[in-house]
């Protein structure tokens, strides 16, 4: 299959101003005229230079000189933009009680391994931590706009329970065809919800799979000193088997880590080789978030989507279809995933061609 040429989007960014080269001409031929009342200097010679009252009712553009100010489609910033791949979102929710500092400051130490490996794999990602201050890791600025954090309490025994409770602020953070991740780290177990009533709400909620992975203890043979039969290690110890957390990761498909592991770098390797997989969609790209600068938000009717074909700079637009399911020739849009889609058609014309696309944002232009 022929490869895409390297993908450039430009982004016209609505409501700034632009310099032009446009001359504006005084099509002034004498009094009255140009569709002014404003009157001719008196007394003036025929080689006098026409003088225009600058009133209300002077023509606005008559003034303006070439390369001024023009509060029209400014100059377009041009970036490079990147094939889409299937999203993943990750919901982290973090026991924050007071057993937990030392576990919580380990995990901060390693986590930066992970932050590399997606950023690395060019994945679209969203991460949402649920815990309490400075319990969550910061972020690199590579994940700028993609990072949130719900202060919360955490407590040993409700991670679960929080997870649910919420579920509606982190909802807006959610795609509907991402891959959905939850890392859970905590050394008790879930005393507040089982984890089949988590797993039926859960379901309900994202109206998708899921995957759960568990940082929590493993059940080790109880003893008088251990009557839980939770793990330890010479530094520290668990309270208590995570068994609804394993569990959940069995029914999910998700990674069962212990949090007795003293080389969390080995965690974060393993949360990496399940979590940090790119997979590409076929014409389809993503747009940048956040937004431009300017832009709020993206409003697709301001689209200009084109493409060139090698050596060529005519531009062949495309029209916008409603839907994925409506998709002949043309382009959908991707709502809450902020991504451009090309229709079957139009992509396998366009991969014959090795077609290069342009995706004009938020400068709304008639099409000649």
């Amino acid at each position: 299959m022929p490869r895409f040429a390297v993908l450039l989007v430009a982004f016209a960014l609505a409501g700034c101003g632009a310099r032009t080269g446009l001359g504006l001409p005084l099509d002034i031929d004498g009094p009255g005229d140009a569709g002014t009342d404003a009157p001719l200097t008196p007394d003036v010679g025929p080689d006098a230079p026409i003088v225009l009252d600058a009133g209300t009712d002077a023509p606005p553009d008559v003034f303006v000189p070439e390369d001024a100010f023009v509060p029209e489609c400014p100059d377009p910033v041009t970036v490079r933009g990147r094939e889409a791949s299937i999203p993943v979102d990750i919901i982290w929710v973090i026991d924050n009680s007071g057993s937990m500092l030392d576990d919580i400051e380990r995990m901060r130490d390693n986590v930066g391994r992970f932050w590399d490996a997606l950023t690395g794999a060019r994945l679209d990602v969203q991460v949402v931590y649920v815990t309490q201050g400075g319990s969550a890791p910061e972020a690199p600025g590579s994940l700028t706009g993609r990072h949130n954090t719900i202060d919360d309490r955490v407590n040993s025994w409700d991670p679960l329970l929080k997870l649910l409770t919420h579920y509606e602020t982190y909802q807006r953070w959610l795609r509907a065809d991402a891959r959905t991740h939850f890392v859970v780290v905590t050394d008790d177990d879930s005393r507040a919800l089982p984890w089949m009533d988590f797993h039926e709400e859960m379901l309900e909620l994202l109206g998708h799979e899921y995957f759960f992975h568990s940082i929590a203890s493993e059940r080790v043979m109880p003893t008088e000193e251990n009557p839980t039969g939770a793990c330890f290690t010479p530094t520290s110890s668990a309270s208590r088997p995570g068994r609804e957390y394993y569990a959940l990761s069995d029914e999910t498909g998700g990674l069962k880590l212990s949090i007795c592991n003293e080389d969390w770098s080995e965690l974060f390797d393993a949360l990496t080789e399940r979590i940090a997989i790119r997979v590409p969609i076929r014409c389809a790209y993503s747009l940048p978030i956040p937004p431009p600068a300017g832009m709020l938000e993206y409003e697709p009717d301001d689209f200009l989507i084109s493409y060139r074909r090698p050596g060529d700079e005519t531009r062949v637009y495309l029209p916008r279809q409603p839907s994925e399911e409506a998709c002949g020739d043309g382009w959908w849009y991707f709502e809450g995933s902020d991504r451009v889609v090309l229709c079957p058609e139009t992509c396998e014309e366009i991969e014959a061609l090795e077609g290069e696309v342009d995706i004009d944002v938020g400068c709304n232009v008639d099409i000649d």
